[in-house]
């Protein structure tokens, strides 16, 4: 297991803040990259401000990202 920095919704009405995310290990059919640019897109408000169903927070939202394969 590993961690990372991430900005995560703790509501969804309060701002993003910094936190730790703890990953879980690389499988055999995963892949592992450095994460070096994320975007939040329109579709992730909708998602943090819970407006196409429940969210567990603290959520992490942006699923459009850049980076570098490690493994």
């Amino acid at each position: 297991m590993s961690t990372v920095s991430a900005y995560a919704a703790t509501s969804a009405t309060d701002p993003l803040t910094k936190t730790t995310v703890t990953r879980r290990d690389v499988g055999p059919n995963d892949v592992a990259f450095d994460i070096h640019f994320a975007g939040i897109c329109h579709s992730d408000l909708h998602t943090v401000r819970g407006e196409w169903g429940p969210v567990d927070y603290p959520m992490v939202p942006g699923h459009e990202i850049a980076g570098l394969v490690t493994e």
